[in-house]
């Protein structure tokens, strides 16, 4: 096995929300707990003010480094509640054109298939724009995820249940990223969408489980860099987020056990994924632990066996991604290894 060193993980959330009404509070409360689940960053994404745009501008301010912990300030923009986007990069808040052609911002569809029926009425928060150009998807959204399988005569039990029950990706989801990678690069993460919690709503949540401290510890992004973060903001930024954009990151679920140590690339470490191989490179996957792992090309599974360590040789094109299981539970997921060729494999999804 090759020097596979050169790659520094670092482990983060994305999609947090907080109250800019009472910032300073939950502000505070986010900058303790996030030091507390011990994450290296953190992209905040306020929901784009309706109205006093200018008066909430200084939110972007708020980035930096706050102990060990690199803040970045991103908005959620929405249309009459569908098609939520997640933007990255901009320094003030989006008006209308959300696809305005702009390299240095990156753009995230939210919680695609949106909805749940929590107090009876049905909330639909769904992505309509599939021919709009974007970077990438939310595969696994906490929020979501939780509240479709969440009625109001089954709330206590989910409530006292949480984390444990937090619930996989929708295979629909999982479905839609395939064939929208063939036709392009779209890029997968995990976001926990949470919300700040108002005070007179805190004495139902005597357990905590909707903290910040302890949704931080669910679902993750674990992302690969050629270099370390040093502390500089600026630059560390621009490290964090051109690792994403390029889909050098896997997502899991670190309630159920860490991943930290994951891996999916060549075996030499001359690419990881989110970057392109030829036929007949050798890819590895590497696991924290034994477990039940399925390598996917094309939306289709190929291998399907408990590993700690696999070597696999690249004889089609096309995509390939890793999904693997811990105790019969979905735990981690990579973005795609691109392999081209004439077809990309397009004729066989």
């Amino acid at each position: 096995m090759g020097n596979l060193s050169i790659y520094n993980e670092v482990c983060g959330v994305i999609h947090v929300h907080f109250s800019i009404k009472n910032w300073k509070r939950y502000f505070g409360e986010i900058l303790r707990d996030s030091e507390k689940a011990k994450i290296d960053f953190i992209i905040l994404t306020t929901h784009t003010p309706k109205r006093k745009k200018a008066k909430y501008k200084f939110l972007f301010d708020l980035e930096g480094y706050y102990k060990n912990v690199c803040f970045i300030h991103a908005e959620e923009f929405d249309e009459k509640k569908k098609n939520h986007l997640i933007i990255i990069g901009k320094n003030e808040w989006t008006e209308k054109n959300i696809f305005e052609n702009n390299e240095n911002t990156l753009k995230f569809v939210a919680h695609p298939y949106g909805k749940h029926r929590l107090f009876f009425v049905k909330k639909n928060y769904i992505w309509e724009k599939w021919n709009e150009k974007f970077d990438g998807i939310e595969i696994w959204s906490l929020l979501f995820n939780w509240a479709d399988k969440t009625k109001i005569y089954n709330l206590p039990v989910r409530y006292l249940f949480f984390p444990y029950n937090v619930s996989v990706p929708e295979e629909r989801i999982l479905k839609k990223w395939d064939i929208l990678n063939l036709e392009r690069k779209i890029i997968g993460f995990a976001g926990l969408d949470i919300h700040s919690i108002p005070s007179f709503l805190k004495i139902f949540d005597f357990r905590n489980v909707f903290s910040y401290k302890n949704v931080f510890k669910t679902l993750r992004n674990h992302i690969y860099l050629r270099e370390k973060l040093t502390g500089n903001f600026e630059s560390d930024k621009i490290k964090i987020l051109n690792a994403i954009k390029n889909g050098n990151l896997f997502f899991s679920n670190d309630f159920l056990r860490e991943s930290k140590g994951f891996y999916f690339g060549e075996k030499d470490g001359k690419y990881i994924c989110g970057e392109e191989g030829k036929i007949g490179d050798i890819i590895l996957i590497r696991n924290p632990v034994l477990a039940k792992t399925k390598l996917i090309r094309n939306g289709k599974v190929i291998m399907e066996k408990e590993i700690i360590e696999e070597e696999y040789k690249i004889e089609k094109e096309g995509n390939y991604r890793v999904e693997v299981y811990y105790k019969e539970r979905h735990w981690i997921f990579s973005n795609n290894i691109y392999i081209k060729g004439e077809k990309n494999g397009k004729e066989e999804i």
